[in-house]
């Protein structure tokens, strides 16, 4: 939707000016807000004005300055999966793990991370992070789901969701080949194509995909470093079920 070098600007931006590892000296010389993080936490303030402009903000203050001054968890998660999404994967862990330790149980609720107000529906932007470091994408009437690990991607497990069920994904990939196994664990899942990316593996496109100890018919269609497969029909995973998938 938006160019990526102005996204990746932005976002670097916002690492730079916006992110610190403790508060305290930014907000000892910026008043008004709310203390959603205090000196000693790292946090992303919502507007630092960098450049020092005299009237950042218009000619007359408004009751919404206060806000500038503070760390909302909403938006702090909502960043760090677009720098997830973004290849930044180092300051989307950095900055997820600072709201983690702002709310680590022997501080404050680890259920509760205060954003405007208490369990404010904004911080479940957290899932955002969590499903695009998976590379997770799902579409329930297409039978379609991908993965697409950004952490880990040799030796990876995840938990998913989906439509009438949920379970784990797993992958192993070296120069040898690639191997995933997608658990059933309750419900079930309808498959019709599994998205992998089995990118730095010497693989030549020989595919075999095992359910219920039976060879299933199915294709591999590459596409740069990521692959898809489809199968032959519809595939219904049950609970306690798993699909295994090897392409060497």
């Amino acid at each position: 939707v938006l160019d990526q070098q102005k996204t990746l600007s932005a976002l670097k931006s916002l690492w730079k000016y916006n992110f610190t590892t403790d508060v305290g000296p930014y907000i000892a010389d910026h008043l008004g807000g709310r203390p959603y993080a205090v000196p000693g936490e790292g946090g992303m303030i919502m507007n630092t004005n960098p450049k020092n402009e005299p009237k950042p903000y218009g000619e007359e203050v408004t009751w919404q300055e206060g806000y500038f001054n503070e760390c909302m968890t909403g938006f702090e998660h909502q960043v760090a999966a677009h720098m997830m999404a973004e290849g930044m994967t180092d300051e989307s862990l950095i900055m997820t793990r600072s709201i983690h330790d702002r709310y680590h149980a022997a501080k404050r609720n680890p259920f509760n991370e205060i954003e405007c107000s208490d369990h404010y529906a904004r911080a479940m932007a957290s899932y955002g992070t969590f499903i695009t470091a998976c590379g997770f994408e799902y579409h329930g009437p297409k039978q379609y789901m991908r993965f697409a690990p950004k952490l880990s991607p040799d030796n990876f497990k995840a938990p998913f969701t989906a439509a009438e069920g949920w379970g784990s994904y797993s992958q192993k990939r070296s120069k040898q080949g690639f191997s995933a196994n997608v658990a059933v664990k309750y419900g079930q899942l309808a498959l019709k194509e599994l998205g992998i990316s089995p990118e730095g593996t010497a693989i030549h496109n020989k595919l075999t995909a095992i359910l219920r100890g039976e060879i299933i018919p199915c294709k591999l269609h590459r596409e740069g470093d990521s692959a898809l497969i489809l199968f032959a029909e519809i595939l219904n995973i049950r609970a306690g079920e798993s699909l295994i998938v090897n392409v060497v």
